[in-house]
C-alpha cells in the first residue's frame, strides 16, 4: 500500500539543552499527531533497540547504537508501521547537523532505506537560554567537557570546541528553540535572540519553557530544503552578495563587515592580529592571501572565542591553464569574475583578501584600519614575490592535495587547520 512520505524532524542541540524535555512534551501534547520518535540513548533494558507505546498512539524508539545505519532502519520501521503522522529524531549532544542531513536527503533514490518512505522536513537545533553565553564565549574543547566520545566516530574531532560545535548546530538549521527562557535574564535571552539571528537570519526562532513549543512550529513545516539550509549562514548569504555589505547594525545591534583587498598580507603582522583580543565579533569566516605563500589561499574560522587558520586550496592562477576547468561554464564563470587585471597577468589573478566579520556593534572603520595595516606596503610589495620569502611567517606549514582548489565559498570548512583561542 502506497503512503504519503512522512516528514522527519530532527532536533540537534548540546546535552542538557533540552531536546528530550522537548520530545517529551510533544509527545505529551501532540495535539492529534501520532508522532514515532527516535532517541539515541542506552535503552533502560540495555537492549540495542526498544520501543515504548504511548497511551496517545505515539511510540518512542530507543537506539543505543548510533550509527547512520541504525538511525536509518528505525526511521524506515516507524514508516514502515503506516499509523505515523510524523517523526522526530533526537541526535545526540555532539552531532553535526549536516552529516545527518547529507544522510537522510535520499532524493529521489529508489534503492535508499527511506526513499518514499519519510522525507527530511524541518531541522531544529534547541539552546539552553541559561549556559548559552557562556558557552559561546567558552575556549573549552569537547574533550574536556567529556562530550568527544558522545556519538562521535571521528578522532579528528578531539580537539573541537564547545562552540565551534553550537555554531554548527546554528548555522545549520531551519529552526531555533531558545529553551530554559524561565531559568535567564530577559535581558540575556534578548542578546541570545540577538546574537541567533546574526547567525542565521533564516531560522524561525521559537522561545520556551521546559520544552513547550506548539507541534506546528517544528513538525511538518516544510522549511527544510538542503541547499537553502546549508546556505543559511548569514557569513556564506554575505560573502555570496545576498546581503548588502557592510551595512549598518540593525536595531539589534548586530552588524556585519567584510573586508576585501588585492593585496597579499605580511605575514607576521597578521599572525599578531588574529592572536589580539577581537571585542564584540560573534563570527568570522573567509580567506585570505599570504605574501609568502602565493600559490595556496589561506582559510580563517572565528567563532566565540576560539580562531581556526589553515589552507583553503590552491589560487588558480598559481596552476598551469591545463588545470582549468573545461567543462563546467559556472566555474569558469567564477574565476573569470574573481580574476584581477589582464586575463593573461597571473601576478595577482584570483587572489585576494575576502573575509567576513559577524558582530555586536562592530566598529568598521578601526577593524579597515586593522586589515590595511596587515597588508604589504609599496615598499614591500615593491620587492616582489622572492622578496616576499624573506619576510618572517609564523605561521604553520600547510599541506594540502595539489589538485584542490578553492573553488566557492564554503571556505576551507574541511582544511587542516590550526587552531587558538582569543
Amino acid at each position: 500500500m502506497n503512503q504519503t512520505p512522512l516528514p522527519i524532524t530532527v532536533l540537534s542541540g548540546f546535552t542538557g539543552a533540552g531536546k528530550t524535555t522537548l520530545v517529551d512534551a510533544l509527545l505529551a501534547n501532540a495535539e492529534g499527531i501520532r508522532i514515532g520518535a527516535v532517541t539515541c540513548a542506552k535503552a533502560a533494558s540495555g537492549a540495542d533497540r526498544e520501543t515504548t507505546e504511548l497511551p496517545n498512539g505515539c511510540l518512542v524508539l530507543t537506539l543505543g547504537d548510533r550509527s547512520m545505519e541504525a538511525l536509518e532502519s528505525a526511521i524506515a520501521w516507524i514508516a514502515e508501521q503506516q499509523r505515523f503522522d510524523a517523526i522526530v529524531v533526537e541526535t545526540p549532544g555532539v552531532a553535526h547537523p549536516m552529516t545527518i542531513a547529507e544522510h537522510l536527503a535520499f532524493g529521489d533514490d529508489d534503492d535508499a532505506t527511506l526513499a518514499g518512505r519519510a522525507h527530511l522536513d524541518t531541522f531544529v537545533t534547541v539552546i539552553d537560554a541559561a549556559s548559552f553565553l557562556r558557552d559561546y564565549a567558552s575556549s573549552d574543547s569537547l574533550a574536556e567537557r567529556g562530550l568527544s566520545q558522545e556519538g562521535d566516530e571521528d578522532e579528528d574531532e578531539d580537539d573541537k570546541t564547545v562552540v565551534e560545535t553550537l555554531v554548527e548546530q546554528i548555522e545549520f538549521c531551519d529552526v531555533v528553540v531558545i529553551d530554559k527562557i524561565d531559568l535567564a535574564s530577559a535581558g540575556d535571552v534578548e542578546r541570545i535572540a540577538r546574537i541567533l539571528h546574526g547567525l542565521n537570519p533564516r531560522a524561525l526562532q521559537v522561545r520556551a519553557q521546559s520544552g513547550d513549543v506548539r507541534p506546528g512550529d517544528v513538525l511538518d513545516t516544510g522549511r527544510f530544503d538542503f541547499d537553502a539550509t546549508a546556505s543559511a549562514p548569514a557569513w556564506l548569504a554575505i560573502l555570496n552578495g545576498e546581503h548588502a555589505e557592510n551595512d549598518e547594525a540593525d536595531a539589534s545591534g548586530v552588524g556585519h563587515f567584510v573586508y576585501r583587498a588585492r593585496r597579499p598580507f605580511h605575514p607576521e603582522r597578521l599572525w599578531n592580529l588574529l592572536h589580539q583580543e577581537w571585542p564584540g565579533v560573534l563570527r568570522a569566516k573567509g580567506f585570505f592571501w599570504l605574501a609568502t605563500r602565493s600559490d595556496v589561499g589561506g582559510s580563517l574560522s572565528q567563532a566565540g572565542g576560539t580562531v581556526r587558520h589553515g589552507p583553503a586550496g590552491l589560487w588558480w592562477a598559481a596552476q598551469d591553464r591545463s588545470e582549468w576547468p573545461t567543462d563546467d561554464p559556472e566555474l569558469e564563470a567564477e574565476i573569470v569574475a574573481e580574476w584581477y587585471g589582464d586575463p593573461d597577468d597571473n601576478s595577482i589573478g584570483d587572489r585576494r583578501q575576502e573575509l567576513v566579520l559577524i558582530g555586536e556593534d562592530l566598529d568598521r572603520g578601526a577593524w579597515q584600519t586593522k586589515f590595511d595595516a596587515c597588508l604589504l606596503t609599496d615598499d614591500e610589495w615593491a620587492l616582489g614575490p622572492d622578496g616576499w620569502q624573506r619576510f618572517a611567517d609564523p605561521f604553520p606549514a600547510w599541506e594540502i592535495d595539489e589538485h584542490d582548489h578553492d573553488h566557492d565559498h564554503d571556505h576551507g570548512s574541511d582544511c587542516d587547520c590550526e587552531d587558538h583561542q582569543h
